[in-house]
């Protein structure tokens, strides 16, 4: 890692190493150009300084003291007369940290939190309070996922025996997406209707579940999951082997004669990767 970022489009002017490193920099260009309408401009107003942040060197806090320049626009239809000029590839506009101190932050944020990575920064130099590494947290775009195919809904307490909502995943690749607020019919038939993508909805025994995907994914198949499969299959055996050996010959005998009449047949449903999903009924 290098120790400045970078200043291909800056000029250092000074470095002054003292408990801190401080650097002044400014503008090499003459000219800058105008956000709001994009014409390139050379009269200069007014200058002032901006005190920014970057990442420590061997644990000293490092300063970067930009002399930034304001300018007269010379479109006379643009709405802003006056300007300061913008370093791109330093910082952000209204932000005291530069880039790449940010991300540092916000990676911290993802792995530790706002608390615990505020105290890890503190050790380490870096600056930024809890609120800050949660507000850089919120600020990064989510990534983008393809449309679900086959997903896997269940409920989960907020509060056990009073609140509860809902948990959607996407059986394909193993990774959540989305978390509804409750698992009413309304909530949960909604977030469907906005996903016509999805093809076999995997559930528990849960009949608001079952009316909400029928509501809201109709051409959706719903199938019941592995371990409710297990479970169904537990409690059956359970309940034949406490019938006794006599009933159990019988309840065989009575099983074998129907089954070539039995039209349905249980067949399985795997993802990408070869694992089973669930079992689905077919005629």
């Amino acid at each position: 890692m290098t120790i400045l970022p970078d200043l291909s489009d800056l000029i250092i002017e000074q470095v002054s190493v003292t408990n801190g490193v401080t650097v002044t920099v400014r503008a090499a260009s003459p000219t800058a150009c105008c956000p709001c309408c994009g014409t390139i401009c050379q009269r200069v107003h007014s200058h002032y300084t901006r005190m920014l942040r970057d990442l420590p060197a061997s644990g000293r806090p490092v300063h970067l003291k930009v002399d930034v320049r304001r300018f007269f626009c010379q479109e006379s239809t643009c709405r802003r007369k006056i300007f300061a000029e913008r370093f791109p590839s330093l910082t952000l506009p209204r932000v005291k940290f530069t880039l790449r101190l940010q991300e540092a932050l916000r990676e911290m944020g993802f792995e530790l939190g706002g608390e615990a990575g505020a105290r890890l920064g503190k050790r380490l130099s870096y600056p930024g309070s809890p609120d800050t590494i949660l507000r850089l947290v919120k600020q990064d775009q989510l990534p983008t996922t393809p449309a679900p195919r086959v997903v896997g809904i269940d409920d989960w307490s907020w509060k056990r025996g009073l609140r509860y909502g809902t948990l959607i995943c996407n059986l394909e690749d193993n990774k959540p997406i989305d978390v509804l607020p409750d698992r009413s019919v309304q909530t949960v038939s909604a977030w469907f209707e906005k996903r016509p993508s999805v093809e076999i909805v995997s559930r528990d025994r849960s009949s608001e579940y079952a009316a909400a995907i029928s509501k809201g994914a109709p051409q959706a198949l719903q199938v019941a999951d592995v371990w409710h499969v297990a479970k169904n299959l537990t409690e059956s055996v359970q309940t034949l082997l406490a019938r006794g050996p006599g009933r159990n010959t019988a309840y065989w005998a009575a099983y074998r004669q129907c089954q070539g009449k039995c039209q349905k047949r249980w067949n399985p449903c795997w993802n990408k990767k070869g694992v089973l999903l669930a079992l689905v009924a077919s005629n």
